[in-house]
Formats: structure tokens, C-alpha cells, sequence
């Protein structure tokens, strides 16, 4: 949705073009077609007219006819993620015949887990069961490592593998991935 890096003081044309990278190469790495970039300003969503990114939203889905879509937290500390969250649900209203019939938000660490909004934590009550995936998971995380921190941070590899550990405690695995189920139309 945005660069990531541009509103963190001066421009840093080298990390955003880093960043970028880094996506180009897991998306090869997994044998996915090149991502969308949408280029919104970084930590600056908010002061772009929602309908412009609902309608950015409702042409991807138009041309990819997903049936569930994955985003944001509605609660996450970042602005870009709530309003990403906001322009998503926005773009999946029921009507007109849609594709999507699932809509998850997943949690960020050290954005979900840092907002301490009343009664808002994330709360998951839709898990994946990763347990056979763990080290794929930490292997595709490790494309974005100027995006990783030392333990104990929230975004760092031991406390990301935690997460995954707690998710899977809360569900009877060894390790997965909590999700919050916003809609599901069987």
C-alpha cells in the first residue's frame, strides 16, 4: 500500500527501493506473480480520500476474483493498517455479486500487539495450523531483514517463532497462525 520508510524523517530512497526488492524477490521465490504496488503515502493514509484506496482495492479485486482476502487488523497501532483494514471491508460490501467470501485480518508484531486501544486486542478466533511450516515461515521472513529486530522485539525471529508457538498452544498445535474472522459467507 505504501513504501514503508518515506515518512520515517528524509527520504530514503535506498530502503524503499530495498523494501521493494525484498518483496520482488519473495514473490519469485514463491512462484507468484509480481505484486501491485499502490504507493500511498507512507504513514499518511489518512489524508487520502478513503474511496481513492477503496477503489484501488475493488479493481484488484475485479481482476483477481479472490474468494478470501487477508488484511490488516482493525485495531493495529500503524494508521496505514487500520485505513488498509477500513478501505478493504469497504471494498468487500456485499453487493454486486462478490468474489470474496472470507475476510481475515491477520496481526503484525509491533503494530497489533503495541496498540493498546480499550478493549481491542487482538483477539484470534480463526487458526492455521503451521507447525509443518515453521521453518518456511522464518526463511520467507528472513527476505526482510532491515525489517527484523533483536530479541526481545515483538519483530524479531525468536519472537516471531513465539507468536507462532502461543497461536499454536491457544489451538492444540505446535505452531500457527491466528487470524481474526471479520465475514464468512458459506
Amino acid at each position: 500500500m505504501t513504501n514503508g520508510v518515506s515518512a520515517r524523517g528524509r527520504k530514503k530512497n535506498n530502503e524503499i527501493k530495498e523494501r521493494k526488492n525484498s518483496c520482488l524477490k519473495l514473490f519469485k521465490y514463491l512462484s507468484l506473480p509480481e505484486p501491485t504496488f499502490l504507493n500511498f503515502p507512507d504513514n499518511q493514509m489518512d489524508k487520502t480520500p478513503l474511496i481513492k484506496i477503496v477503489k484501488k482495492i475493488e479493481n484488484k479485486i475485479r481482476s483477481l476474483n479472490p474468494s478470501t482476502l487477508i488484511t490488516h487488523y482493525s485495531h493495529c497501532l500503524n494508521v496505514d493498517h487500520r485505513i488498509t483494514f477500513e478501505a478493504v471491508i469497504t471494498a468487500c460490501r456485499p453487493i454486486n455479486k462478490l468474489s470474496v467470501k472470507k475476510i481475515l485480518s491477520f496481526e503484525i508484531p509491533s503494530s497489533t500487539d503495541w496498540a493498546l486501544f480499550k478493549d481491542k486486542q487482538f483477539h484470534p478466533n480463526y487458526y492455521i495450523d503451521i507447525s509443518k511450516h515453521i521453518n518456511d515461515k522464518i526463511k520467507m521472513i528472513n527476505f526482510y531483514k532491515k525489517e527484523l529486530k533483536h530479541y526481545p522485539h515483538s519483530r524479531s525471529i525468536k519472537g516471531i517463532k513465539s507468536l507462532a508457538s502461543f497461536r499454536g498452544v491457544s489451538c492444540g498445535v505446535k505452531y500457527a497462525e491466528g487470524f481474526y474472522l471479520n465475514r464468512s459467507l458459506d
